[in-house]
Order: C-alpha cells, then sequence, then structure tokens
C-alpha cells in the first residue's frame, strides 16, 4: 500500500513539473521547428567552405554546398552545379591572386604532404644556393632513396639541374644532395621558420624531401605557400610546368633526359605545381591553372586519383565561374 502511494505522488510531481514547464515556456513545442528553420537560413547565409577542423579525415565521399563568400575575388559566379565529390582527405579550390577559398573540404586538417614539401625546399634552396653552384653526390645521399633512377653516385650536378631532377620527376636524392650541402639540419630548421613567418601554422617539416609522414601541413597552409612560390619564386613553378628537359654529370660529361611525372607538365593552361605520394599520404597533388589571365589553384590530398579528382574541380569551377 506504501509503495503504490509512493508511485502515484511520484507521478503527480512529475505531471505538476510538465504542467509548470508549459506554463512557463508555451512555445517550446514548436522550438525544433523554429531552430531548423534559423539553421536553414543562417547556412544559406554562409560560404560553401566546408571546414572540418576535428582532424577526422573523412571516410567517404566528401560534398560541398552553397556558394563561397568571394567578395574581392576576380572571379564570379555565372551557374550552380553542384561541386564534384570524390573520396579525399581534403582539396581546396582558391583564387590565388587573392587568397579566397572558393570551395573546400577540411582544408585546415593536417596531412602528410608528401613530395609536395619539395616546394619549400626549393624556395631555401634559391635563397642560399647559387643555381651554378656544383655538388657532388655521396653515398649518404643517395641512400635517402637508393631506388634513383637519374643522379649517380659521384656525379656532380649543378644547382639548376638539380632542382630540375627534383621538381620534375620528383628526386628525393636531389632534395638530399641540395640540403646536405648546406648543412642539413640549419636547412631544414629554415623551412620551419619559414612556414611559421608565413603563417603556416598547420606546418612542420621534418626532411627536405617529403619522404618522412612526419612532413604535414594543411590544404590552406600550402595555399599560402603557393601564394609566395607565385608571387616570389616563380622560376619554381616554370620549372615544374616543363614535361621534359636534359641535365649534365659534369664528372663524366653524360647527359640525361629528365622527364616530369606531372601529367599537366606542358599543358597551355598549366601554370604550376607539384605532386606527391607516399603510402601515408597517397597521392597529393596542387596546381596551378591560367584561367581568363588568372590563376586557379586547386590543391587535393589523400585521394586515389590526383590527376582525375583534379580535373574535375577543374572543370566544375571553369564551368560556374568567369
Amino acid at each position: 500500500m506504501e509503495k503504490n502511494y509512493q508511485k502515484v505522488l511520484f507521478l503527480i510531481v512529475i505531471i505538476a513539473a510538465a504542467i509548470f514547464t508549459r506554463f512557463l515556456y508555451p512555445t517550446i513545442s514548436s522550438a525544433p521547428n523554429n531552430v531548423s528553420s534559423t539553421i536553414s537560413s543562417v547556412a544559406s547565409s554562409q560560404t560553401s567552405v566546408l571546414n572540418s577542423d576535428d582532424g577526422v579525415a573523412p571516410d567517404s565521399t566528401a560534398s560541398y554546398s552553397g556558394e563561397a563568400d568571394i567578395a574581392g575575388s576576380v572571379f564570379s559566379r555565372t551557374q550552380t552545379t553542384q561541386v564534384p565529390g570524390f573520396s579525399q582527405h581534403a582539396s581546396l579550390v582558391a583564387d590565388l591572386t587573392n587568397g579566397i577559398v572558393i570551395a573546400a573540404t577540411d582544408q585546415n586538417v593536417r596531412w602528410p604532404t608528401a613530395s609536395i614539401t619539395k616546394l619549400m625546399t626549393a624556395t631555401i634552396v634559391l635563397d642560399h644556393l647559387s643555381t651554378s653552384t656544383r655538388i657532388t653526390i655521396t653515398p649518404q645521399m643517395f641512400a635517402v632513396y637508393p631506388q634513383e633512377g637519374t643522379l649517380v653516385v659521384n656525379g656532380t650536378y649543378t644547382v639548376n639541374d638539380l632542382l630540375h631532377v627534383m621538381l620534375m620527376p620528383s628526386s628525393n636524392v636531389a632534395a638530399e644532395a641540395m640540403a646536405t650541402y648546406y648543412g642539413r639540419a640549419v636547412f631544414v630548421a629554415e623551412m620551419n621558420q619559414r612556414a611559421q613567418a608565413w603563417g603556416m601554422t598547420n606546418t612542420y617539416f621534418d626532411d627536405p624531401s617529403g619522404l618522412s609522414s612526419a612532413n604535414e601541413s594543411s590544404a590552406h597552409d600550402l595555399m599560402i605557400l603557393a601564394q609566395h612560390i607565385y608571387n616570389d619564386y616563380p622560376q619554381i613553378f616554370a620549372i615544374t610546368r616543363t614535361p621534359e628537359t636534359t641535365i649534365t654529370d659534369q664528372s663524366s660529361g653524360k647527359r640525361y633526359d629528365v622527364k616530369s611525372i606531372n601529367d599537366f607538365a606542358g599543358q597551355a593552361n598549366f601554370i604550376g605545381g607539384k605532386t606527391g605520394y607516399t603510402n601515408e599520404a597517397e597521392d597529393n597533388l596542387l596546381s596551378i591553372f591560367n584561367y581568363h589571365g588568372n590563376p586557379v589553384l586547386i590543391i587535393v590530398l589523400g585521394v586515389a586519383d590526383r590527376f582525375g579528382d583534379t580535373t574535375k574541380l577543374l572543370n566544375w569551377f571553369t564551368m560556374n565561374y568567369r
């Protein structure tokens, strides 16, 4: 009897509390609809840049929505075709001139840069080494990547030739040779100092080639790097858009043909860029294209088809923007 009385009393208290709450907040039943309406309104006024900065890579096809606020960009939107989706860690489409992001996914999340690292390496080389300087490849330099297919141990090459080998077929030995010649520890330290000075706060360099998975950056930071190279080191992108060249082993006089591994090299609208691949990073690609006389930057990180996915984003951009 006592237990039943307690149950009834408890039920009465609950009902009374519910009635009291409804009296104080008469609109609570409609709150979900109001909240949904507010969220939709806010979302429609925001940019299409999808930032997922929790450090978790997407495990399915990424999606984009809406339109970025591109006030100040040289480009304007003419169509509203949805951005193509594909499986990636991060991606970015931007007006490189102004650094205005037009569409992106996870642009601030860190990811192994792989050989995109070599773009920063090239800036340090150009600031500290004469392109006519000759460097002899030592066994220590060669050991970082014994599969090297162009340079040879005891071969001597100009810095200019080493830059071409580093940026076109993406030679790890060439990167290591120039950094070691300068002083490897100091060289890598300067890479990190420059990244911080340029505001690349999600970036860290562990070696000059990108072989180490500790080399990390974000799509947004790589945009900053691309802007500085585009404005201050145009010779770097000039090398990366070259489909083939010839280098000379100064010690033997032998000449070697060098070809780019970048599918876009040699295309009329390709300004420059850099490939990257390691098992940890998967396929990375930073590319700049000329569109109506202005540079469009496209970055894809952690993809299965870097050239195909970049082409999809470029085609979407050219269909929707002028």
